[in-house]
């Protein structure tokens, strides 16, 4: 009856709490939810625990207001219960059962000094460890989603094997079969979701993967089952506010649906203009993470067990396609993003148009913006237009250090009116001013032919670490340069196989770079489409042809000059300016951190090493409640953090 009592009161709470939080099946999560709390009740009260939790939350109460664990609330919450737990259960099993006629003034000092000590420190030890081992379910906000997601990702690991085995991908590597293209395809299309999504960036690489990878990846698409009118009420109504007060009227049929989003066309009550209204998905930042985390998984294993593919850069690809599809399930981000491009063009005189965004009817989940009439860029432009756009990406890159990251067809626009739009800008690159000097200087290099201020150039776009001399880099630029001229479009030539130069020479290119290059050789793409007499050499070179490069020297200069003038003061004033010689403190500072920290925790180990083996010559109940638990585990968690020390500081550094 005490069971059943208690499913009742359970389910009712839990399908109030589903029902104000809107969740999804109510009556499965209320009822499933409501059974495991009343069977862990049961089991309190079967084994006499309930003490247990009421002491761990008392406990968790008062430590949990000391400021150095403000931060750490589910770890130490974690702690304080094990060590309550562990406290208990040993006084009630190993003291209280064991020992008769015990006094008033025993009982009172055990629980009031004893019990309380052995919970507080034990719990510092615990806290210790689980700082220690950094454990990935502690560190997250929400840690039954963290549970469930696993769960996911290994029921979604067991589909992606089967499907894997059934297609017999591990043999077609082996052998190298022609079908291996189609095949993994197929996966990714069973798989659903972000594979195809990847598969679908993956077709527009013309410049990375062979053709038969590009036939293979053109044919799948992202067929996603749009939300139901009641979902999208509820979305907007908890996002920005009641539909019907908003929209004068409101599409329910999206006018384009994906795994992230769906796009719908509305008109605003207030000044009746026609807007897109982006819906995000529920709870798909939490769900695409997990498919993510596996398609790089995946990708890797693919690369592991073939060179050829291995050769084709997949791995990189897919962690840069979980970075900007990350962003953009945050639709802050991406009215952040087309605020600051529309502003640049307006200042910069280019002549694109990005839709305005209406910040009141905005959130993270909803993003209302300009609607603009017009059609994808599939029709046939003149060589005008798509020299326009090539020069407006370059100033996005060169010039302004802000560029649309994604420039494939459907993020262009043919309006009505004759003008050129960009849409979509989920996916932007950002580019300090020292890689776009960089990439000025190799695209200045390159307009004059001149190999030493491409490596020149090359060398400020790359990461600092394994980069070879420039000399060599100026040898195999020149190289390109002279097979590239052969061809009938040099500078599409040349991008294809720089790409290719700077693997095989080991350079690493920083990822906003490398993100500005796939922005240009996609772009090249598109426009080759749609414009046969296009060519990416005759529209960098009249490109080049208008830089006004004295001026450009000169504000070089200029902003060199500035910054000096600022630097060079403060500079002299830093105490590690001794004797004019600059002494670098930050890494030994680092180290005398380290090496601090390590011979404090050796000396905490020494002292709780000493009060051990005192405790064993020591008779009473101090020596058994307080002495020997306290030293054994300080002891132990020294130990361990001293041995966790020497493996940091003996491992290699890469």
């Amino acid at each position: 009856m005490f069971f059943l009592s208690v499913l009742i009161v359970s389910f009712i709470i839990f399908i109030l709490l589903t029902s104000f939080f809107n969740m999804n099946h109510k009556v499965i999560v209320s009822s499933i939810s409501a059974l495991v709390v009343s069977v862990l009740v049961q089991v309190l009260e079967q084994f006499y625990l309930s003490s247990i939790i009421i002491a761990a939350l008392i406990f968790y109460f008062i430590i949990a207001n000391i400021k150095a664990f403000i931060n750490e609330q589910l770890k130490l919450l974690v702690a304080v219960l094990f060590s309550t737990a562990i406290v208990t259960l040993i006084l009630s099993f190993a003291y209280f059962n064991q020992i008769s006629n015990i006094s008033d003034s025993e009982i009172l000092r055990v629980m009031f000094i004893y019990y309380p000590l052995l919970i507080i420190f034990i719990t510092c030890y615990t806290y210790m460890l689980l700082c220690l081992f950094n454990f990935k379910v502690l560190q997250v906000s929400n840690p039954l989603l963290y549970i469930m997601n696993r769960i996911r990702g290994f029921m979604r690991t067991i589909q992606l094997l089967w499907i894997a085995s059934r297609k017999g991908l591990n043999h077609l590597i082996q052998q190298d079969h022609a079908k291996l293209p189609h095949v993994i395809a197929e996966i990714l299309d069973e798989m659903g979701g972000v594979f195809v999504k990847f598969a679908q960036v993956l077709s527009t690489k013309k410049e990375i993967l062979p053709s038969n990878y590009i036939d293979a990846f053109s044919s799948l698409h992202d067929q996603v089952k749009p939300l139901s009118e009641d979902e999208l009420k509820t979305i907007i109504d908890n996002k920005i506010g009641n539909i019907d007060d908003i929209y004068e009227s409101f599409e329910m049929r999206p006018i384009a649906a994906a795994s992230i989003g769906q796009v719908h066309l509305a008109k605003l009550k207030l000044t009746g203009e026609i807007v897109v209204v982006k819906i995000l998905r529920p709870n798909v930042k939490q769900k695409i993470t997990v498919d993510l985390d596996l398609l790089i998984q995946f990708v890797s294993w693919l690369s592991e067990r073939s060179s050829k593919i291995s050769r084709l850069g997949l791995i990189e690809l897919a962690r840069g396609f979980k970075k900007s599809l990350i962003e953009e399930t945050d639709f802050d981000i991406e009215a952040l993003n087309t605020n600051m491009l529309r502003k640049a063009f307006k200042e910069h005189n280019i002549t694109i148009r990005v839709p305005k965004v209406y910040s009141e009817y905005s959130t993270k989940h909803v993003l209302t913006m300009e609607y603009i009439e017009g059609d994808s860029f599939t029709k046939e432009v003149t060589t005008d237009v798509s020299e326009m756009i090539m020069h407006a990406f370059l100033n996005q890159i060169l010039m302004i250090g802000i560029f649309h990251a994604d420039p494939h067809p459907g993020n262009i626009m043919l309006t009505t009116d004759g003008e050129v739009a960009l849409i979509d800008f989920g996916s932007v690159g950002y580019l300090s001013n020292d890689e776009r000097a960089g990439m000025l200087s190799f695209l200045i290099g390159y307009s004059n032919n001149d190999a030493q201020e491409m490596a020149h150039g090359l060398m400020r776009v790359c990461e600092r670490e394994n980069v070879p001399e420039e000399d060599m880099i100026e040898r195999h630029l020149n190289k390109l340069l002279s097979e590239a001229s052969f061809s009938h479009d040099p500078t599409s030539v040349m991008m294809g196989r720089l790409m290719s130069m700077i693997a095989e020479m080991g350079l690493s290119l920083k990822p906003t770079v490398a993100g500005a290059f796939r922005a240009i050789i996609t772009l090249d793409g598109t426009l080759s489409s749609v414009d046969e007499e296009y060519s990416l050499t005759a529209a960098s070179e009249s490109y080049a042809s208008r830089i006004d490069k004295g001026r450009l020297s000169e504000e070089h200069f200029s902003k060199i000059k500035g910054r000096l003038e600022d630097y060079i003061p403060n500079l002299l004033e830093l105490p590690i300016l001794k004797d004019n010689k600059i002494t670098i403190v930050h890494e030994e500072k680092h180290h005398l951190n380290d090496f601090i920290g390590t011979l404090t925790v050796g000396i905490f180990t020494v002292i709780c090493m000493v009060v051990m083996l005192m405790s064993f010559f020591v008779q009473g109940e101090l020596m058994q409640f307080l002495l020997a638990p306290l030293s054994m585990s300080g002891f132990g968690v020294g130990m361990i953090i001293l041995i966790m020390s020497v493996i940091r500081q003996l491992k290699p550094k890469v």
